[in-house]
């Protein structure tokens, strides 16, 4: 099997059993608060964060963090890993050699 492909599955199934998880949890807390992405960044590692936005702030636009960026961070990870699997996986070839 193609190693890309391979990744492409992998994510597909993170991004599902993410979006499980969320929806267990907001299933018992009776509202759609799915986990940020930004959120779970600046648990891993804050300083790169703060280094990105720094860095985007002031040598690419404000606006492009506030309007772009920010937003796309509020999206829950799962989004983001979903969105990759799918493209990964639709744009790689099937490996087709028989063993």
């Amino acid at each position: 099997m193609n190693p890309i492909r391979l990744c492409a599955l992998a994510l597909l199934a993170s991004a599902s059993i993410l979006l499980v998880l969320d929806g267990l949890e907001n299933f018992t807390n009776s509202s759609w608060n799915g986990m940020a992405t930004g959120y779970l960044w600046s648990i891993i590692w804050p300083a790169s964060i703060k280094a990105v936005k720094t860095f985007i702030e002031n040598n690419i636009s404000l606006m492009m963090w506030q309007r772009v960026l920010l937003p796309l961070l509020m999206l829950p990870l799962w989004v983001h890993m979903l969105i990759l699997g799918i493209i990964l996986f639709f744009t790689t070839k099937k490996d087709d050699a028989q063993p």
